[in-house]
C-alpha cells in the first residue's frame, strides 16, 4: 500500500469558479488520479494545514489553520435566490435539506455504533451532460423574445464533474453535525472513512472530515492525542461496494423517455414562441433544467469564494413554471426508480455489497459477500463510527437492497401521482450531500437513575421526568438498529417479515423506529444470499 502520510494532499476540493479546471488544477487532478490508478487502494491523510490560493475553497471555521491570507468568503451555506419549494423539486439535484426531524434515542438506550453512507456535495454537471448543446440551438433563433432575450449574448461557462464550493460547505456542515451528535463515540479510535475514487467524492470525504474534526482544544476528551485522519480511497476501475456497476442491467431511459415525451412538448411549444425559428427536441427541456440548476449553484459558489457572481440565479430558471418543476421532479423519481431502484430487476443487487459490509460491522463479524471483483478491501470491525462516501445511484441501490422506500406499486412512467400519494421522492432520498445513518443501540430495562450517563449530543436531557417515563413504558433490553435517511426515521417495516426465528417488532420498537439487531440481520436475506444469483446476471 502506498504511504502518502507525508504528501501534501489537500483535504478540501480544488474549485474553479470560472468554468473548466485551470491547467494547474488539471495537472494536480491528473497526478492524484494517476496515483489512484497505480495503487488502486490508497490511504490519504487529511492534513490540518493548507496552502491558500485563488483555487482553494476554505470554510470560515478553518481560517485559524491557514497560514497565508484566506479568501473573503461567507461562512455557512448561503440561500439560493429561488423559492425553497422550487429547489425541492430538483430531485437528485436538490440542495440538501432534512426530510424529517432527527430524534434522540429513547430513554434507556445508548448509541454505541453509527454507520454513515454519504453522497458527494453539489457539483458541476457531468462531463457527458452536453447542456451547452441547447444553448447553441437557442442562439440560432431568428428572434429572441421575453425571458430568452439574454441568450443572444450568453456564454456557457460551466465546468465539469468537480465539487463546487457550495458542495464543499454542504459536506463540511454534515461533518460538523455528525460530530455534534456522535462525538461521544470517539474513545480510542477515529472514524473509519472510505471514499469511492472519483475526485468529487474524495473531496467530499475530506471536507466532511474537517467538519467532524474542526480545530479545538488539545484536551478535548473525545479526541485521542495526536489524532490523524486517514481516508481509504477505493478505485472505481473495478466493481466495489461504493460504486454501482452492472453492465447487463436494463437502461432506465425506456421509462424516463416515456415521461419526458409526455411533459416536455408543452414546454418546448412555449419556448419556441420566445425563440422564433429554433429547432428543439424533448431532451432539450432536460438540458435547460440542468443549466438552470447547475448555473445557479455555481454562481452562489463564486460568491462564497469572494468572487463576483454572474447573477443571483441562472436566467434560464425564469423559463419554467411551478408546474414545470413538479413534472421535472417526477422525471427524477422515475429515473432513480428504474435505474438502481426496485423498478430495475438488476437494481438492488448493486447495493448488496455495502449491505453485507454493514451487517459485518453491526455484528462485528467477517464479511460474507460474493458481489465483488476486488476482495482485498478489508476494514476494521472495532470502530464506533464508519463513514462511506459515494454516488446517489449506489445509495438508491442500497435502499432497495435493504427494503427501504418499498412502495406498493411501481412508478407509472406515463402518469404522475398526486403529491399526497408520492412516496418515492428522489429529493427526499438522494439530494446533494444526502446521507443514510444506521445507528446501533444498546437498551437496558428497568432503567436505574443512578446509571444515567451525563448529557451528550446523542442522549441529551437526562431528566427525572424522562427517567420516570422510561420506567413507565418498560424500555426493552437488547441490541437494536434504527435508520435515518436525511434525518427522517425509517419505519423498518421489513423487520416484521421473515421472522420465523425471531419475534416480530413490539409496539415500543415501532414507536421508536427500532428493530432488534437479530431481526434486522434476518430481514436482509437478499443481501446475505448475495442477491440470489442476480450478481452473475450483471456480467454473464
Amino acid at each position: 500500500m502506498l504511504d502518502l502520510a507525508n504528501e501534501k494532499v489537500p483535504a478540501l476540493p480544488i474549485v474553479d469558479p470560472a468554468g473548466p479546471a485551470s491547467a494547474q488544477n488539471q495537472s494536480r487532478t491528473r497526478t492524484r488520479r494517476g496515483l489512484l490508478a497505480v495503487a488502486g487502494l490508497l490511504t490519504i491523510l487529511a492534513v490540518s494545514s493548507f496552502s491558500c490560493n485563488a483555487d482553494s475553497y476554505i470554510p470560515e471555521c478553518l481560517r485559524s489553520l491557514v497560514r497565508q491570507p484566506a479568501l473573503d468568503i461567507v461562512c455557512g451555506l448561503p440561500v439560493l435566490d429561488l423559492p425553497e419549494k422550487i429547489q425541492r423539486r430538483w430531485g437528485q439535484y436538490s440542495p440538501y435539506y432534512p426530510a424529517g426531524e432527527y430524534v434522540p434515542p429513547p430513554v434507556g438506550c445508548v448509541i454505541d455504533q453509527v454507520n454513515i453512507l454519504h453522497r458527494h456535495g453539489a457539483r458541476y454537471p457531468d462531463h457527458d451532460d452536453d447542456y451547452d448543446v441547447v444553448v447553441e440551438r437557442l442562439q440560432t433563433a431568428k428572434q429572441l423574445h421575453d425571458d430568452l432575450k439574454f441568450v443572444k449574448d450568453y456564454e456557457y461557462t460551466l465546468g465539469e464533474d468537480d465539487l463546487l464550493a457550495f458542495g464543499a460547505e454542504q459536506s463540511f456542515e454534515s461533518g460538523r453535525l455528525a460530530y455534534e451528535r456522535y462525538s461521544q463515540l470517539l474513545t480510542t479510535a477515529l472514524p473509519f472513512i472510505r471514499a469511492s475514487s472519483m475526485q468529487r467524492v474524495v473531496d467530499t470525504a475530506g471536507n466532511w472530515s474537517e467538519g467532524f474534526l474542526p480545530p479545538r482544544p488539545l484536551d478535548d476528551p473525545h479526541l485521542p492525542p495526536n489524532a490523524s485522519f486517514p481516508i481509504q480511497i477505493i478505485s472505481e476501475q473495478y466493481n466495489d461496494t461504493l460504486n454501482e456497476d452492472c453492465p447487463n442491467a436494463p437502461h432506465e431511459s425506456k421509462y424516463t423517455n416515456q415521461w419526458l415525451h409526455k411533459f416536455a412538448p408543452p414546454i418546448i411549444h412555449r419556448i419556441k414562441k420566445m425563440a422564433k425559428g429554433v429547432k428543439l427536441e424533448d431532451e432539450d427541456v432536460h438540458r435547460l433544467v440542468g443549466v438552470c440548476i447547475f448555473e445557479t449553484i455555481a454562481d452562489v459558489s463564486r460568491e462564497m469564494r469572494g468572487l463576483q457572481p454572474n447573477s443571483s440565479k441562472s436566467p434560464f430558471c425564469d423559463i419554467f413554471t411551478p408546474n414545470d418543476w413538479k413534472e421535472w421532479e417526477y422525471w427524477g423519481d422515475v429515473e432513480k426508480y428504474y435505474k438502481t431502484g426496485y423498478g430495475n430487476p438488476l437494481g438492488p443487487i448493486r447495493g448488496v455489497g455495502y449491505v453485507n459490509e454493514l451487517l459485518a460491522r453491526l455484528t462485528q463479524s467477517e464479511v460474507v459477500d460474493h458481489t465483488q471483483h476486488n476482495y482485498s478491501l478489508p476494514f476494521p470491525l472495532n470502530r464506533s463510527i464508519y463513514a462511506d462516501f459515494t454516488h446517489e445511484n449506489l445509495m438508491v441501490a442500497v435502499y432497495s437492497a435493504m427494503g427501504l422506500f418499498n412502495i406498493s406499486k411501481p412508478l407509472n412512467p406515463r402518469k404522475m401521482p398526486k403529491d399526497m400519494d408520492r412516496e418515492w421522492l428522489a429529493s427526499h432520498m438522494v439530494p446533494f450531500s444526502a446521507r443514510m445513518v444506521v445507528e446501533r443501540l444498546q437498551c437496558q430495562a428497568p432503567y436505574d437513575a443512578a446509571s444515567a450517563p451525563e448529557d451528550t449530543p446523542a442522549n441529551p436531557h437526562w431528566s427525572e421526568e424522562l427517567l420516570a417515563d422510561a420506567q413507565k413504558h418498560k424500555t426493552e433490553t437488547g441490541t437494536f438498529v434504527r435508520i435515518f435517511v436525511n434525518d427522517a426515521a425509517q419505519p423498518l417495516e421489513f423487520c416484521n417479515h421473515n421472522h420465523a426465528v425471531h419475534r416480530p417488532c413490539s409496539r415500543w420498537q415501532r414507536k421508536h423506529s427500532l428493530c432488534t439487531l437479530d431481526n434486522f440481520v434476518e430481514s436482509q436475506r437478499y443481501a446475505r444470499a448475495s442477491g440470489n444469483g442476480d450478481f452473475e446476471k450483471c456480467y454473464n
